[in-house]
């Protein structure tokens, strides 16, 4: 049976055919680099992703390029572990960000003693296309900027 033929049945184009001829000569032509991928991944507990693994072939010399890590790493099924956040530490923030002070001042803004009652300000400003943050510290006896 010639080639034209089974094209035909199988409704593929013979240049479609002897392209997936080509590539399926060769299943293993990453395996490899797959081995040179893996040590680094096993190395790093498997935590490292495609961007740490390039960075550490690049210092043994391996110049590979970060598409073909990413193919690697999915075709032979390397997924990176995700570092969960400690709940405890995630309690604790919340807990220090909603902390109220008690009012020590009391609203006895004249203060005669320098140095010793101080307010502060946080004024937004924006900044090629950013915003950046103008923090000012006053002390409230002698009215002087501090900080």
């Amino acid at each position: 049976m010639d080639v034209k033929m089974l094209s035909d049945i199988a409704k593929v184009t013979r240049s479609g055919y002897y392209r997936w001829l080509k590539h399926s000569a060769e299943p293993e032509k990453d395996y490899h680099d797959y081995l040179l991928i893996k040590q680094i991944f096993e190395k790093g507990r498997k935590k490292y992703g495609f961007r740490t693994i390039r960075m550490k072939l690049l210092k043994k010399g391996i110049i590979m390029n970060h598409k073909k890590i990413v193919r690697i790493m999915k075709k032979y099924n390397l997924i990176t572990k995700i570092r969960r956040k400690n709940p405890y530490q995630t309690i604790i923030k919340k807990s220090l960000e909603h902390r109220t002070f008690g009012n020590i001042l009391n609203r006895r803004f004249n203060q005669a003693v320098p140095f010793k009652v101080f307010c502060t300000d946080i004024t937004y400003i924006m900044f090629n296309r950013r915003f950046a943050y103008l923090s000012v510290v006053k002390d409230v006896a002698s009215g002087e900027v501090v900080a």
